[in-house]
């Protein structure tokens, strides 16, 4: 079989104090001045997505800016491919080195949330029988788990991912 991803054991590293508890005060304060200029500005954002199955679970993550769970995921810089942004954001989020090649395009959902239109670009990674290995940096992600659909129904998702779920029959109860 070959690999889509860089196998190892699964890990869930937890936030240390610190340095690492000052990044975390800066994420969210920058994610609180971003919103407002959403708000003045009602930009169009276009990122990419990441959803990474492993035996029928799904990788989800929490960004320690906001308590909505989400995917591995970001914005994608001027002149690059929504691939390359997946690939790049699945390295920098959750430490997974996939092959381009190794993602699958789902397509772009719209997502319109305070005033924002949201432009996602949605990938799967699918890891076979072998769990790939993840590690949060305590920093931008604060956890990472796989989740089985039954678990993601308790837990609220930030939209584009409720979406990503209902569209492919995996949704989720609550979302915001």
């Amino acid at each position: 079989m070959s690999e889509d991803f860089e196998p190892a054991q699964p890990q869930r590293a937890r936030a240390s104090p610190g340095i690492d508890g000052l990044w975390r005060v800066a994420y969210r304060v920058a994610f609180r001045l971003q919103r407002v200029y959403w708000r003045i500005r009602r930009p169009t954002l276009v990122g990419s997505y990441v959803a990474v199955w492993h035996a029928d679970r799904l990788l989800c993550v929490r960004n320690s800016y906001r308590r909505l769970l989400t995917l591995p995921a970001g914005g994608m810089a001027r002149g690059e491919e929504p691939r390359t942004t997946a690939v790049r954001e699945l390295r920098e989020e959750v430490a997974i080195d996939a092959r381009p090649d190794a993602l699958t395009y789902v397509g772009e959902i719209v997502s319109h949330v305070g005033g924002v239109e949201d432009r996602a670009h949605f990938f799967e990674l699918h890891c076979g029988d072998r769990e790939p290995s993840f590690r949060v940096d305590g920093r931008e992600v604060v956890w990472a788990a796989f989740l089985s659909p039954h678990e993601l129904r308790a837990v609220e998702t930030v939209d584009v991912v409720r979406q990503y779920l209902e569209r492919i029959g995996s949704t989720p109860a609550r979302t915001r």
